[in-house]
């Protein structure tokens, strides 16, 4: 192989190992004799002079180099897929795959009337739709793993792309049964009267919430560290725990008569809601089509108060 150049094959190959966590697993997927894969892939550490896989009984581990070309071999296979809707006559009908990470607590706000919307107006366009952390999925945008996401708080970079499209409020949500009747409000001041389910330190909300409870003077009584809107939803619902999220994330729940979520005010804890893209090169029409969908589709949930939108400070 020429000094600078790279065969896509054997990195196609690296990445699907490191996927799939062995080399027996990704010789199947690849449909390659086991022995064809190893070769493949010591011919590649030998391009690279490192070790990017180390074997062992409990399958592979992966080196640090390893992962450093994971990340870019990921961003490297996504727009080599998109090659041939870059390409593409502009007079023909979009097609291709979008794949969108969505936080957990907007994705029942927004997923549905999303994917619904596009499966109406661009029927060629696939969309896989990913739910994870907010800083998971600013990692996965810029590097090309995923063509969008939304972002809570998110800064500028030169490595994506920022269309601000909200700023939400949030509340205590915890069981109806826990609040008087008609309660609206809470006083921040007073969450440290309240067992909370947070998420981890690496959270930007937790980060928020543990800076305004040391401005004012308050500890926060963190009962539960939960990553998991499912989980937290089941505390809240029990009686166990109280979350902090947006009102949208439960709107169903607080309908149902299950939960409620009286405002945190004096003062207020709000965030901002962003749709990143990545700035590598790559992108495709049909990526930004789906970019354009999801402002507008977000612009009419705030119309109709589905998902609460305050000024911006």
């Amino acid at each position: 192989m020429p000094e600078g150049t790279m065969d896509i094959r054997p990195l196609r190959y690296f990445v699907t190992i490191a996927e799939l966590g062995s080399f027996s697993a990704a010789a199947r997927y690849l449909n390659i004799a086991q022995p064809a894969l190893s070769r493949h892939i010591k011919a590649l550490e030998e391009s690279f002079g490192t070790r990017l896989l180390v074997r062992s009984p409990r399958g592979i581990t992966i080196t640090a180099p390893g992962e450093r070309l994971f990340r870019y071999g990921l961003s490297i296979l996504r727009q080599v897929e998109q090659v041939p809707a870059v390409v593409k006559d502009l007079g023909q009908p979009v097609t291709g795959l979008v794949t969108v990470g969505v936080p957990s607590s907007v994705s029942p706000i927004l997923s549905v009337p999303l994917l619904a919307r596009a499966r109406e107006r661009f029927p060629g366009v696939r969309i896989h739709l990913i739910e994870s952390l907010s800083g998971y999925l600013g990692e996965w945008v810029q590097t090309r793993r995923l063509d969008l996401a939304l972002l809570f708080d998110a800064e500028p970079s030169p490595n994506h792309h920022l269309d601000p499209l909200l700023v939400e409020e949030l509340c205590l949500v915890g069981a109806a049964e826990a609040f008087p009747q008609g309660q609206r409000s809470i006083p921040f001041a007073r969450l440290d009267r309240y067992p909370l389910v947070l998420p981890g330190l690496s959270h930007s909300l937790r980060r928020l919430l543990e800076a305004m409870a040391r401005s004012h003077g308050i500890r926060l009584d963190i009962a539960y560290e939960v990553d998991s809107r499912t989980v937290v939803l089941r505390l809240a619902r029990a009686g166990q725990a109280f979350a902090i999220l947006a009102e949208g994330a439960v709107r169903d729940e607080i309908a149902e008569g299950r939960l409620r979520a009286p405002k945190i005010v004096r003062p207020s804890v709000s965030r901002s809601v962003s749709l990143a893209a990545s700035s590598l090169p790559g992108g495709t029409p049909a990526c930004e089509e789906i970019r354009r969908l999801i402002i507008e589709v977000t612009e009419d949930l705030q119309k109709s108060g589905v998902w609460k939108s305050v000024p911006k400070s």
